[in-house]
């Protein structure tokens, strides 16, 4: 029996797990929160002591109105662009300039420890932005589509 979890730092976010035993449920969606947090920044702070007991059980999906998981859905899909956007601004100019330092290894003269040291450091800079530019760059389509789901969920009522 599918169950339905969130947090109260970050009620949007919603956490699916099977099992008909509550306790088992409880757990798999604690090793899934800890799991998302590790991978994606979701730019929440979980206090330490934190235990299956504070996780929001989600009952009566019947009474959500149509559409609203899709909304739920487009609000999650928009805060991994955020997130992915603010990675590859902070680490954009690090990465230009680790590209410059870079330059050396090409260049016909002997190249220091320090000075190799700080181009392996650099190199990882590099390849941290170009993952969280190639995430930003795959999140826009789905981020387009969420944007146009929100625009529509935030029309006004036609009142008659």
């Amino acid at each position: 029996m599918p169950r339905q979890y969130t947090i109260p730092q970050r009620p949007e976010l919603l956490i699916r797990v099977s099992s008909s035993d509550p306790d088992k449920a409880r757990y798999k969606a604690t090793q899934e929160l800890v799991r998302l947090i590790n991978e994606e920044p979701l730019g929440i702070q979980i206090p330490e002591g934190f235990s299956t007991r504070q996780l929001i059980e989600i009952v009566g999906k019947d009474l959500m109105a149509e559409g609203e998981d899709k909304v739920i859905e487009a609000v999650k899909v928009l805060s991994k662009l955020s997130a992915a956007k603010q990675k590859v601004q902070e680490l954009h100019e690090q990465a230009i300039e680790a590209r410059q330092q870079a330059d050396a290894l090409f260049e016909n003269r002997k190249i220091s420890v320090e000075e190799f040291q700080r181009i392996e450091e650099g190199l990882k800079v590099i390849k941290e932005f170009a993952q969280a530019n190639l995430r930003y760059k795959e999140a826009l389509p789905d981020a387009e589509n969420a944007r146009s789901l929100i625009d529509k969920a935030l029309e006004p009522p036609e009142l008659s």
